[in-house]
């Protein structure tokens, strides 16, 4: 079962629904980030990585690049800490119950863009 949103969907936020998910985002051991602030010198690909640790130089520099691959439960997090989402629980549970537990992922990351789209 996918566990974390992938680089190509945060693609579909705009910049400023981008800042308003990294404002939200404490960074812990642990998650996993996507940066194309460090591109690797051989390949020249963007960086996905889990974090081992989040305090050091290296980190601090890499982070603040870094957009999370936010988890299943991270999302969860983001929409009960929503001030938009506790009116319309039961709309996005119902649409959650709906689908395969399969894409339960994918079904949390349109609930917190749709979130983002109200700020």
């Amino acid at each position: 079962m996918k566990q974390h949103i992938e680089k190509e969907q945060l693609n579909q936020l705009s910049d400023a629904q981008k800042q308003v998910l990294k404002d939200w985002w404490k960074p812990s051991t642990g998650d996993w980030i996507y940066t194309s602030a460090w591109a690797d010198s051989e390949t020249k690909n963007d960086l996905v990585i889990c974090i081992s640790s989040p305090a050091g130089m290296m980190w601090s520099a890499l982070l603040k690049e870094a957009m999370p691959l936010l988890s299943i439960g991270q999302m969860i997090e983001f929409l009960k800490d929503s001030v938009h989402w506790t009116h319309n629980k039961s709309m996005v549970s119902l649409n959650l119950r709906e689908d395969s537990i399969t894409n339960i992922c994918d079904n949390l990351w349109e609930a917190v863009k749709e979130e983002l789209e109200k700020d």
